[in-house]
């Protein structure tokens, strides 16, 4: 990864019968993320067990293309979804050689209300 690309890295694990609505709105979200210029790549996989572990992934080419989806209606719907699970998944995100968690998302968000 080169210094100035930005990651973030979503894993949840959720009851089984969450899975498919969960994986099903991410899977829309890769659609329409991938078909951004500055999006490097987009990955979703699930690993299924007695809990579905749900990993998905987006890699931008800076930190200012991942803040402008931070911003977008896109992660805004992520959030409600996140916030809306049963199970809280972990959220991070890493800039070149930092890693941070859910507060990156929420200082970014909050920049965008000012």
């Amino acid at each position: 990864m080169n210094s100035t690309s930005a990651r973030m890295i979503l894993q949840w694990s959720v009851p089984s019968a969450e899975s498919r609505p969960i994986a099903s709105f991410l899977q829309g979200l890769m659609v329409s993320i991938s078909a951004e210029p500055s999006c490097l790549s987009c990955r979703l996989c699930t690993d299924v067990g007695p809990a579905t572990i749900i990993s998905y992934v987006e890699e931008w080419k800076s930190e200012d293309d991942l803040k402008r989806q931070l911003k977008s209606e896109r992660f805004a719907a992520l959030a409600e979804l996140m916030e809306h699970a049963s199970q809280p998944p972990s959220i991070e995100f890493v800039v070149g050689d930092t890693s941070r968690g859910s507060d990156y998302a929420e200082e970014v968000r909050m920049n965008v209300r000012r």
